[in-house]
């Protein structure tokens, strides 16, 4: 009887290890979701760059690979310079992982420039962004990948 006490005792403890904290997934896309429209609305470069991990991977049409927020920070400043230059999105849809540490969207992006006449040019890309949430809760841009998408007529 005692051993089988000892067991019975050692099998709570091990299975109580092998839980995971249970998340609502739902409500923590939207959470991410929330996040990447906050993040749409920064205003400087320094608060964009805020929202990628350091080691990111960031790919937009055309353009190669960039590895890291120094990459990104460089063609952050050479699209700026671009007249009339605008970047906007919205996310379309959310995916948080069980263990609750990491997401992905999918996103409708617009981009916006002016041509050599003034008149202002939008290109519509379909955006892959993972996030990985880090151990102080917040959650950061780890993979960016954006293809260009004519069908696309707008964020919604």
């Amino acid at each position: 009887m005692k051993k089988l006490s000892i067991t019975a005792v050692l099998l709570f403890i091990i299975s109580g290890c092998n839980q995971q904290t249970l998340i609502d997934q739902n409500a923590e896309g939207e959470k991410l979701m929330e996040l990447s429209r906050q993040w749409a609305k920064s205003e400087s470069n320094e608060e964009y760059l805020g929202y990628w991990a350091e080691d990111a991977l960031f790919k937009a049409p055309n353009e190669p690979v960039l590895r890291g927020t120094s990459e990104i920070s460089k063609m952050l400043e050479r699209d700026s310079q671009l007249p009339g230059f605008e970047i906007d999105w919205e996310p379309q849809e959310a995916f948080v992982s069980k263990s609750g540490d990491l997401g992905y969207l999918i996103e409708n992006l617009r981009v916006s420039m002016n041509d050599s006449l003034g008149n202002k040019m939008h290109f519509y890309n379909k955006v892959v962004t993972i996030w990985k949430k880090h151990e102080d809760g917040t959650w950061k841009n780890v993979v960016d990948f954006a293809s260009a998408d004519p069908s696309i007529k707008s964020l919604k």
